[in-house]
């Protein structure tokens, strides 16, 4: 029986940072409370929801608490639920997070062609917010957001010209993060990218990825929580193992054990325990492939197998006895991402984000009773009994994002 230990073992509970392959130092601690502040955009509860979704299933050890701070319509002076200080003193403060995200500028334009008026406005504003937020959470960590661009490229404009306060909103935060030495993360440029290249792809299939040109679909929300997670360092790699058929060796095994690797004639057999889950991807989705092929998603999901040495022109490959594709001896040399094909792997990971998707209706549902307009009676019980019930999904999530090992079969064709 031949196996060889991970090179990224499990996340021990006390670490408090981790440094993937590649080199890049995890901004990302274990016991973490993040906080994402914003507008609608955040409120949408996807882009967050799938950042969560990448550290539950590539650092399942890890505990990290996410609380999401959106409210819609909102500007940097606040909105309709409160100004800023009746923002942060609510939704920010108490949680005391030890990370926040900021991601503002749609709404403060006011959806009127440029003027300088309302600019100096966000600019004062924004930096008003983050003093407020430095002197109240001196050990918070700050990752600012750029807006997502008005989407005046796909299917028109209802506001014409406002995609150019939004890109001056969006160039203010860049330069005010590079100045301040705050992480950041584009959003507005990877969302231009994003529409850009699929108007070149397919313009029909270009304009579901801003539907109202403002709130980006779930697809575009899977690329920028990508984008989140590698400026914050998450490692984009599942797993990646490479095989030798004809000495049956492992050659190398990253993020992962290999047990009882066995070739018979021209069949190969190998336990594989993964450290980690790929993502709850829907890969059904029409949109969500578009995405994939015009997007770098896939880069930040690596689930590799290679295997050497193959003698059959082609392998159909079997995990816990079910068949999941089949490939010729040139892939299976090249490397295939198991991530993008439907595994038990991958099953596991949409249990993860099925309770994720629950979390995130409990948050909203607080939202509001507690914050939007909170007059009924009782709206302080019913806040206490939805944070129980999160707090019990949370375990529950927790335990399911735990990897299990899998029988990996490649049979000739």
């Amino acid at each position: 029986m031949m196996f060889i230990r991970s090179r990224i073992v499990c996340l021990a509970l006390f670490m408090t940072s981790i440094v993937w392959s590649h080199g890049q130092t995890l901004a990302l601690h274990d016991g973490d409370r993040v906080v994402f502040y914003g507008d609608s955009i955040t409120a949408q509860r996807l882009y967050t929801r799938f950042v969560e979704d990448f550290l539950l299933t590539r650092y399942p050890q890890m505990h990290v608490s996410f609380r999401n701070a959106g409210v819609p319509g909102d500007t940097v002076n606040g909105g309709y639920t409160g100004d800023m200080a009746a923002r942060l003193k609510r939704d920010l403060i108490p949680y005391q997070p030890t990370v926040v995200t900021i991601m503002l500028g749609m709404n403060d334009g006011y959806y009127m062609p440029f003027n300088q008026k309302y600019l100096d406005i966000y600019e004062e504003g924004y930096r008003r917010l983050l003093h407020e937020i430095e002197s109240k959470l001196p050990s918070a960590r700050i990752t600012l957001i750029s807006p997502t661009p008005y989407d005046e490229v796909t299917h028109g404009t209802e506001f014409a010209h406002y995609n150019e306060v939004v890109g001056r909103h969006a160039a203010f935060v860049k330069e005010l993060a590079t100045a301040s030495h705050f992480g950041f993360s584009d959003f507005y440029q990877t969302e231009t990218n994003l529409v850009k290249a699929a108007m070149q792809r397919n313009q029909t299939l270009a304009g579901l990825l801003v539907p109202d040109r403002i709130h980006p679909a779930e697809a575009s929300h899977w690329i920028m929580a990508a984008d989140l997670a590698r400026i914050w360092g998450l490692s984009p790699v599942v797993s990646s193992v490479h095989l030798d058929a004809l000495q049956a060796k492992v050659i190398t095994a990253e993020n992962t054990l290999i047990t009882g690797l066995t070739v018979q004639g021209d069949n190969l057999q190998w336990t594989q325990a993964d450290s980690a889950l790929p993502l709850p991807l829907p890969l059904e989705n029409g949109e969500v492939q578009f995405a994939l092929g015009i997007s770098d998603l896939a880069a930040m999901d690596q689930q590799i197998l290679r295997v050497d040495g193959l003698t059959a022109k082609r392998y159909k490959l079997e995990i816990d006895g079910h068949a999941i594709a089949s490939f010729n001896r040139e892939e299976f040399t090249a490397g295939i991402n198991l991530a993008l094909y439907a595994t038990p792997m991958e099953s596991q990971a949409k249990n993860v984000d099925g309770t994720e998707l629950k979390r995130t209706r409990l948050d909203e549902a607080h939202f509001i009773l507690a914050i939007e307009d909170p007059k009924v009676a009782g709206d302080a019980g019913a806040s206490t009994v939805l944070e129980a019930k999160d707090g019990a999904l949370a375990e529950e999530q927790r335990k399911a994002a735990q990897p299990l090992p899998h029988r990996f079969e490649l049979l000739p064709e």
